[in-house]
This record gives C-alpha cells, sequence and structure tokens, in this order.
C-alpha cells in the first residue's frame, strides 16, 4: 500500500531542527499503520538512563478517517528504561520495530477526544511537528528528573504485565492508615468476595492474622458476600513501595523478594510461613490461593505525606501442597518450608493483577453529592418511576444508607419507565429495587420496608427510626395527610417530588418540622399544577382493562428525577423551607418558578 498523501506531506513539512534526525521514511507496518525512524537529541546532559542521541519511532494509525499519533522507542536505539508518564517500557514484540515504552505526550484533557480541548493541533502537519516538539521536551525532562515535581499527581508505575480481565477491589481511607500502622501484624491472610454477576472482579472482604482471626473487615455493602475465614490471599505490608530506577516494578519473583529485602520484609520467609500454614489446612480439589497482595502507604501528589494504603496484587503466587515432592528435597515439612523459599526467589515473571480503591471517595472522584448530604440517611417512601430513578442517582452519589418504602408489586406496564427490568416482574418494588441498587455500587447499604404507609404495627414503625431526611416520591395526597399525622421520632428533613399532568411539571416541596406541613404542600401543588383535561382519562392501563394510567414518558421521567436530585441535595444544605414549580417546554428547556 503506498503512503497516504497526507503523511507523506506531513513528513516533508516537519520543520528543520537541529534535535531531529530523520533516520528513515514512512514504512507500512499492516492493519492501516504507518511509521518513521528518526533520533531525537537532548539539550541537557545525557543521564544513567538516556543518551544524548536516542532512536524513535512515530507511529500513526488510521483511525475513522484520522490518525492516533503515537512515539516508540527504537528497538535498538531507543531508551530501554521506563520513567514516570511512561507505558512499561518492554522488549518489542517478535518482529517489531520499537519497544512498547510510549511517552504519555497529550495533555490530560486529550483523554476526552474532543478537538479544540487539549489544544492538541487538528491539521496533521502541525500535529506531527507538536508530538516531536513535545518528545522533545519529554526526553530533557526524563533525564533531569523533572518528568515529576513536587505537588504533581503521584501516578505508579504501569504494571510490567496484567492478567487480562481480572480486578480486585479494596477499601482503603486516610483514617485506615494509621489502624494499619499501629495493628503490628505484618502479614496474614485475605479473603475475597466476587461481584455477583461482574467478569473477573473481586474485593477484599476480609484481612486476617496468620492464625486466620479477623483484624480488619471494610464496611461493604450487601452487594458483596465473602465465606467468613475463606482463605483466597496472603497479604503482607511493606513500609514504603520501593521502585526501581528510574520509575519500575519488579518484573520477576527474584526482583521482588529484593526490592522487599531493602526495607526489611522478608518475602521468602513469609511465604514459607504461609505455605506451612496453607497446607494445615489444605482440603482436597480446592485450590491453592495464588494471590499476593502488597500494603504500603500512598501519598496522593508527590513530596506529600502519605495519605492511605494502597495495595498491589500479583496472581501466580505459588506456595508447596502437601503431595508436592521435589528432586532433591525429602519429603518433610522442612523441606516444603524450604521449597516456599525457594519459590519467592525464583526468576518466574510476576503476573500482576489490576487493582483499584474502591472507597466512596474514590469510587465517585466523577461526581459525588455533598459531604453534608452523603452523610445522611434517606427514607424514601414509594418505589415507583419517579422514585427508582431517584434513588438510583442518589445512591450513585454517595448517600448509601437508604430505606425503601413501597407495598407495590412490580408489573409489565411499570417496565415502561421504570429503573427495574424483566426479572424483577412480579416482586416487591422496594425489595427488587433495594436489590437493585445494593448491586449498583460496593458501598450501598439499602433496606426494603415492604410495607404500605404509615405502617400500623410496632416492629414496623420502629424500622421508620431514625433516618435523617424523608422524601415522598407517591404524588399521593393520602401519603402526604399521613406524612403529617405520623409520629416521627424527631425533627427531620421532609422533601416530596410531584409530577404535574403529563409530566409537563416537576412541584417540589421542602421543610425541616417535627411533622411534614401537609396542608400547605397540598395546596401549592394544586396552585400550581393544571388539573386533568375532560376525556384525558381514556388513557387506560390496556385493552380489557379500565384503569387510568398516569401518561409520563421514561425520558420526562428521568428528567424530573435529576432534578429532583438536585432538589433534595439543596434542600438538605439550606434546611428551610423551599417550594418551587419546574416547567419543560416543548423543547425540553427548564424554566424554574417560585411555588
Amino acid at each position: 500500500m503506498m503512503v497516504p498523501e497526507p503523511l507523506a506531506a506531513a513528513l516533508a513539512n516537519i520543520p528543520a531542527d537541529p534535535r531531529f534526525e530523520l533516520a528513515d521514511g514512512w514504512t507500512e507496518r499492516g492493519d492501516c499503520v504507518w511509521s518513521f525512524r528518526f533520533r531525537a537529541a537532548l539539550s541537557v546532559p545525557a543521564s544513567e538512563h538516556i543518551a544524548e542521541w536516542s532512536g524513535w519511532h512515530l507511529v500513526a494509525s488510521l483511525c475513522g478517517g484520522s490518525f492516533d499519533i503515537n512515539v516508540y522507542p527504537d528497538a535498538d536505539e531507543g531508551i530501554t528504561a521506563t520513567f514516570p508518564h511512561q507505558s512499561h517500557n518492554g522488549p518489542p514484540r517478535e518482529g517489531g520495530a520499537w519497544r512498547t515504552g510510549n511517552p504519555c505526550l497529550e495533555r490530560p484533557a486529550a483523554t476526552f477526544r474532543r478537538e479544540g480541548w487539549s489544544d492538541e493541533p487538528a491539521d496533521l502537519d502541525r500535529r506531527i511537528d507538536w508530538y516531536i516538539g513535545r518528545l522533545l521536551t519529554w526526553i530533557d525532562a526524563a533525564a533531569t528528573d523533572r518528568l515529576l515535581e513536587e505537588g504533581d499527581p503521584i501516578e505508579l508505575p504501569v504494571l510490567p504485565s496484567a492478567i487480562t480481565g481480572v480486578t480486585i477491589g479494596f477499601w482503603e481511607e486516610p483514617a485506615g492508615l494509621d489502624w494499619w500502622r499501629s495493628a503490628g501484624v505484618p502479614w496474614g491472610f485475605a479473603s475475597l468476595a466476587n461481584v455477583s454477576g461482574a467478569v473477573g472482579t473481586a474485593a477484599v472482604a476480609d484481612f486476617m492474622n496468620p492464625q486466620r482471626a479477623s483484624i480488619r473487615r471494610p464496611p461493604w455493602g450487601p452487594g458483596l458476600t465473602f465465606t467468613p475465614g475463606q482463605v483466597d490471599a496472603v497479604w503482607l505490608v511493606m513500609p514504603v513501595l520501593v521502585v526501581g530506577a528510574p520509575w519500575r516494578l519488579p518484573d520477576t519473583w527474584e526482583q521482588l523478594t529484593g526490592y522487599c529485602s531493602e526495607v526489611s520484609v522478608d518475602l521468602p520467609g513469609i511465604l514459607a510461613q504461609a505455605g506451612a500454614q496453607l497446607r494445615h489446612i489444605e482440603r482436597p480439589g480446592r485450590r491453592a490461593p495464588s494471590t499476593l497482595l502488597l500494603g504500603f502507604p500512598m501519598a496522593e501528589t508527590k513530596g506529600a505525606e502519605p495519605e492511605r494504603m494502597h495495595w498491589l496484587a500479583i496472581g501466580n503466587m505459588r506456595t508447596a501442597r502437601r503431595g508436592d515432592v521435589r528432586r532433591g528435597f525429602s519429603d518433610r515439612a522442612d523441606a516444603r518450608r524450604r521449597w516456599d523459599r525457594a519459590l519467592a526467589a525464583d526468576k518466574r515473571p510476576l503476573d500482576y493483577v489490576k487493582t483499584a480503591n474502591w472507597a466512596p471517595d474514590q469510587i465517585r472522584r466523577r461526581g459525588a453529592a455533598e459531604e453534608e448530604v452523603r452523610g445522611k440517611s434517606v427514607l424514601l417512601i414509594g418505589s415507583g418511576a419517579l422514585g427508582s430513578a431517584v434513588a438510583e442517582n442518589l445512591v450513585r452519589m454517595g448517600v448509601t444508607r437508604m430505606g425503601l418504602v413501597d407495598a407495590d408489586v412490580m408489573t409489565l406496564g411499570n417496565l415502561s419507565r421504570h429503573a427495574l427490568s424483566m426479572r424483577e416482574l412480579g416482586h416487591g418494588k422496594a425489595k427488587a429495587l433495594a436489590a437493585a441498587l445494593n448491586r449498583t455500587m460496593p458501598d450501598a447499604k439499602v433496606v426494603d420496608l415492604t410495607i404500605a404507609f404509615p405502617p400500623t404495627k410496632a416492629a414496623e414503625r420502629k424500622r421508620l427510626e431514625g433516618w435523617d431526611v424523608i422524601v415522598d416520591c407517591t404524588a399521593e395526597d393520602a401519603v402526604l395527610r399521613a406524612m403529617a399525622e405520623y409520629p416521627w421520632d424527631g425533627v427531620k428533613m421532609f422533601v416530596s417530588l410531584s409530577m404535574t399532568w403529563r409530566a409537563k411539571g416537576l412541584v417540589v416541596y421542602a421543610d425541616e418540622q417535627a411533622s411534614f406541613p401537609a396542608t400547605d404542600a397540598m395546596e401549592r401543588f394544586l396552585a400550581a399544577s393544571a388539573r386533568p383535561e375532560e376525556g384525558a382519562l381514556d388513557l387506560m392501563e390496556g385493552i380489557g382493562c379500565w384503569h387510568p394510567v398516569f401518561p409520563a414518558s421514561a425520558d420526562d421521567v428521568r428528567l424530573w428525577a435529576a432534578i429532583g436530585t438536585k432538589f433534595i441535595r439543596r434542600a438538605v444544605i439550606e434546611r428551610g423551607r423551599l417550594c418551587e414549580h419546574f416547567v419543560q417546554d416543548d423543547y425540553g428547556a427548564i424554566v424554574r418558578h417560585a411555588a
């Protein structure tokens, strides 16, 4: 295939630069990929890991009518070390012309792939020149150890190799760091909780000491379950993470043992002790644990004090089994211990497992409710279309302590706008929605109260105590009156969300009182909401059913759920009487009125 004209023109138009030498023109690499080889010079003194001149490949991949650009070290003359802001710089794939360590040359906003957000030129000529210029800046910073400067976010070295499609979550908050430092237990065992229905995903559910007694259990919600006492992994803590120069993790068990010894952690000794314990509890047909968890204190930015523990995972840990016999070793317990020590220091590659901190503040980095809102517990009355969407919004944004009050059952007609699905048909709405929400986020602790409001039994009334915020999504006057008459156990923040006829608007009401001011709320709703027009009530559930239905489409319900959720957040923060009427025009624009 001929070199595409835009690539040929771009290469011809690269401005002269004493730090840039073109070695070869465009070479076709197959699968719509072309590259050219060049040499780049430092403008600062050479360092241990970067020579004055180094070889590189600029790689252009045709993707959807435009070219993606990356730069890789040359297989022969390129850098071999891995630096911050660089992929793991492994050897080239068989027959490949470049190594795997492409530097991160884009600005952070380039992640979102929107032209104009990152200031990366759109014109191909200028883009290629821009990438070369960024590389020249990058190698200077790498040679002078300025890729990570004081105050920059800490970025862990890229995993040399990772088991594909597997992730282990953990829960670590700042308060936990002091606990780990004072625990006095350097290693132990761990139980993992599999995420029901997920593929290759688990979470650390229990840390145990070497005697398998639980010492620390993250407060996961009921969406994560595990078997207490089950050993799925071995864990150990290090005082610091040892990183190889300039910025790499160990590649082999031998290297890991060396890294650990630098901070006085005896990895072979720990695995020998762990292996002896594992052989003691070994059962026929049960797989031996193969996961090693490495914990260490970690700061969020360079130069800052460590903020919380972080965990790395390795998925190919081996210890001897009771039936294993090794040539040259006797069939005795101490021989297997020596074998465990040898396995911890052999040259096998490390198979890392991706890990992620699932603590509440970490999993909601993309968007969370205010801290004051997240700290509240919410009792939501009405788990219908609007209530289910509001509940989901709140849980995803961090309101994880929630109770659902609803005695209705999920029916086919609900599917047109409810958050639940066909698998929940015939189930109680509150119970099914609580289960779905607990599967939504790992820290969700949603309980169902499958009762009609107001409850009449003492045990049911007891379950309505202790909630901070009471949210009504029933749009029923009888429920509002019952909320006013109910003997709540103190002052509450009451919120009522009611869609107007045909979901053309939403009337929202909030007040902090010992009882709900139903009369005022109902009068304001009636003043703001148009009555159903004559003849509109002939919209029935279906042929053969006389029951009228409330006309509202799923997009209207989700729209008002979003606005209602924002109102709940504001009501919790402002803590006063609020009443507003939101109206949607024919184009979806929203106008807010005082009500």
